[in-house]
């Protein structure tokens, strides 16, 4: 099959498939551990993903906040405290 003898029936169909599997590729998302991502639909809250592979719709549904759910180490510093002992 050579450039030549397509028609633009087989174009259109070929187009079609592309952006099917483009549009499929890109709502494939992979949240990675310890994070939470939330999910916005036009700019408003939906939905949160967790770990893992998940899927959003593409073009309407975009990744709004990336969360670190990971525990935070804090040095906090001694304190006096007075007891009744």
């Amino acid at each position: 099959m050579d450039l030549d003898s397509l028609s633009g029936f087989d174009i259109v169909v070929i187009a079609l498939v592309l952006l099917v599997v483009f549009t499929l590729w890109a709502g494939i998302k992979t949240v990675p551990q310890g994070y939470n991502y939330t999910v916005e639909f036009f700019r408003k809250y939906t939905r949160t993903l967790h770990p893992g592979l998940n899927f959003i719709i593409p073009y309407f549904e975009t990744i709004g906040a990336r969360l670190n759910m990971m525990e935070q180490v804090l040095d906090v510093p001694t304190q006096e405290v007075i007891t009744k002992d």
